[in-house]
Parts: C-alpha cells; sequence; structure tokens
C-alpha cells in the first residue's frame, strides 16, 4: 500500500524581529518561522523578512541620539517592500504587531505599507495589546489596523479575551508559543536529572530572564534569605542580561548583606540554549514572581515545563493558563518573598516534587511542545 502523497509546500513570509538580539520576541518569531517551514514538519516555504533594527555604531553621540534605528527605519518600507517582492503568492505572519503609540506608529510608517493587498496574521507577544485601542491617540488607527488584518494571533484565552470588545470573534485567533529543540530537554534527559536530584542534598532554585526589577529577581533573593532563616539549604542561580553594571553591582551587594554570597551564582547573561537546558535540568525550581506590565506567556516557563521543572509564579498576563496551581508548580502574589519562599519549600517537600515534576513535563507535551503547538498553527494557517 503506498503513501499518499505529501500536501503541497505553500509559500508564507514572516516578517518581524529575528535573533540578533538574543531576547524573548526574536526566540519566540525564529522558533515560529522554524516550526511552520516544510523541513521540520510543516507545509510552508517560509521566507524570513527582518525589521529589527541592526547593531549599528556612529559614535557616542550619534548613539544617544539613536541616528542608526532612525536610519534603519526610514529605509525600512523600501527594503521590506522588495524583500517581499521576491515571494509575490505569500501570505504574511507579522509577529511584531506592536501595541504601544511610537511602535504602532512605526508599524504603520515603514511595515504595514509593504503588505499591499496580501493577507496578514498578526500575532500578539505583550500582554497589553489591548491598550492600543483604549488609549485616545491610537484607538481609531488600531481599529482600522483590525480591519485590514485577516486575524491576530494571541498567546493565550485571557489575553485574547482582553480584546474581544476591539476584535471580532473570527479575528481572534489562539496559538501559544514553543520552544526550539536545543532548548528542549529529551525524556531520558528528564528521567536522568530527576535521579540526580532525587540522590543529592539541598534545593536549588533558578531565576532566568533579563534583569529587570519588576520580573522579580530581588523577591527571589530575598526568598533565598527566608529560607536559610528557616533552615533550608537553599541555593539561587540567577540568569539574565543586567540593563547596566551599577545594576548588577548593586545586586551583588544586596548579596553580600544578606550574607548568601556561597548561595548564590550571579551567571550573568547567557545566550548558549544548550547551557540553558542544563541549567533548567538542574535546577529544583524555577522561579519567575514577575510584575512586569507587559508580561504575556514567557518562554522561560514553557522550558521550565519541560525540563520537568516545577514553576513559581504570579497570576500575571497568560500565566494562569499555563499551570495548574499545586500541579505544576504554584503561584504566589507579586512582590511577596515570604509567599516565594513558602511555595519553594512546599514544591520540594518529601512526595511533591516528583509528581509536580511529572506534571510540568506533561503539561509542556500536552499544550507546548512543537508537535502540539505546530498541529494548532497549521490549522488557524489552513483559513487563509
Amino acid at each position: 500500500m503506498t503513501s499518499p502523497p505529501p500536501a503541497p509546500t505553500q509559500p508564507l513570509a514572516v516578517v518581524g524581529r529575528f535573533p540578533p538580539p538574543l531576547d524573548g520576541q526574536a526566540i519566540a518569531t525564529e522558533r515560529l518561522a522554524d516550526l511552520l517551514a516544510a523541513p521540520e514538519g510543516g507545509r510552508f516555504a517560509v521566507s524570513r523578512h527582518d525589521v529589527g533594527a541592526p547593531d549599528v555604531r556612529f559614535g557616542a553621540l550619534s548613539e544617544r541620539l539613536g541616528l542608526g534605528r532612525v536610519l534603519h527605519f526610514l529605509g525600512l518600507p523600501r527594503a521590506l517592500r522588495q524583500s517581499l517582492r521576491e515571494h509575490p503568492q505569500a501570505p504574511v505572519l507579522w509577529p511584531s504587531i506592536s501595541p504601544s503609540a511610537l511602535g504602532h506608529a512605526r508599524d504603520l510608517l515603514t511595515v504595514v505599507p509593504a503588505f499591499g493587498r496580501r493577507p496578514v496574521v498578526g500575532v500578539v507577544h505583550r500582554g497589553d495589546f489591548d491598550r492600543l485601542f483604549r488609549s485616545p491617540a491610537t484607538a481609531a488607527t488600531g481599529r482600522a489596523l483590525v480591519r485590514r488584518l485577516r486575524a491576530i494571533v494571541f498567546l493565550s484565552e485571557s489575553l485574547a479575551d482582553r480584546c474581544a470588545p476591539y476584535v471580532p470573534d473570527a479575528k481572534r485567533w489562539v496559538v501559544p508559543n514553543t520552544i526550539d529543540a536545543v532548548a528542549t530537554a529529551t525524556p531520558g534527559e528528564v528521567a536522568e536529572a530527576r535521579e540526580r536530584r532525587r540522590r543529592r542534598a539541598g534545593v536549588r532554585v533558578l531565576f532566568l530572564s533579563n534583569m529587570i526589577p519588576s520580573k522579580g529577581y530581588g523577591d527571589v533573593l530575598a526568598a533565598l534569605a527566608v529560607l536559610r532563616e528557616r533552615g533550608v539549604d537553599a541555593h539561587g542561580t540567577f540568569v539574565g542580561r543586567w540593563p547596566s553594571s551599577a545594576e548588577e553591582a548593586a545586586f551583588r551587594q544586596r548579596v553580600a548583606e544578606l550574607g548568601l554570597v556561597d548561595r548564590v551564582d550571579v551567571a550573568g547573561g547567557v545566550s548558549d540554549r544548550s547551557r540553558l537546558r542544563a541549567l533548567l535540568l538542574d535546577a529544583d525550581v524555577f522561579a519567575l514572581p514577575t510584575a512586569y506590565p507587559v508580561e504575556a506567556q514567557p518562554l522561560t516557563v514553557i522550558e521550565a515545563l519541560a525540563a520537568g521543572t516545577p514553576v513559581v509564579v504570579t497570576r500575571q498576563g497568560g500565566l494562569p493558563e499555563m499551570i495548574t496551581d499545586g500541579v505544576e508548580g504554584q503561584f504566589v502574589p507579586p512582590r511577596a518573598p515570604e509567599a516565594v519562599a513558602e511555595a519553594v519549600e512546599a514544591l520540594t517537600a518529601p512526595g511533591r516534587w516528583a509528581p509536580a515534576s511529572t506534571a510540568a513535563r506533561a503539561r509542556f507535551e500536552r499544550a507546548f511542545s512543537p508537535e502540539a503547538v505546530g498541529a494548532r498553527w497549521q490549522g488557524a494557517l489552513a483559513r487563509l
């Protein structure tokens, strides 16, 4: 019996920010393009069109004035139009649509004109997209943009529901993020990590994010001090890029003041995705007690679930749909170090950690694996 012929490969243009720099949105855009491309099991001939500003240096003064970014965006409409012209039949997937007034103006002036009459699907990677319609400065043009787009993809139902008054039901699609193969722990790696965790003493807590105060790194540090006072042998690793050397120095000073120098590792930014996977596999708990105002669906939480690492998070953005409280992890209030400490202690209690780890990996495979997310994308884009 012969197998049916493969489905024809369709053209698809992905327009957004690709790495470098290595940040959440750029990683998600690249992962989406890879996921839909034919070699990985998708059915699309994907072309990539990078609209991110390059790291251009013209000297100290012009750098402060943002001259490199200005020149980039002035030339973007023509460059993008020429790039898309090479793929005349391709609909557009646009994962860099912005809700901010400045970003929205940039989109309307530089990106949208290059689309012509192609069908375009926008993808929202921020948790505050509804402000585009609530702000008097952008409400009218925001609604006009919705009329222009074939659909807008949100990362969770709750984020989509916020825009229900402004985006028709038929245009609100929901497809979550997924992660790349390098960041995804294999079942064998997860099993080996569970055995290592079972045999060792102490608790290892990982914080992984850009080192922005609202992401909650200070709360995790304070929670480690609470755990030490309770007699818990807890160690913390903090991974992420610092906005400035002064902020990193202040954090290290705080570590010293709390007497945690021997219990805290400040790793800085890590771009090696395989090393990040290893850090997640080595952690007993991943903690991200974020109060970040535009939080949507952090890739780091998906990476932790893939590693079978229970998580401690807040109910910010789309996080309430990523775990079930008390199953794959626990929710805590923002800016509550005591609650973070209690959650870490509860998740690592005898008889509690192993079921939470198993549930975390199962949640990843069911909701966020490339297979699960790829199937949802294929179904969504079939509507085009």
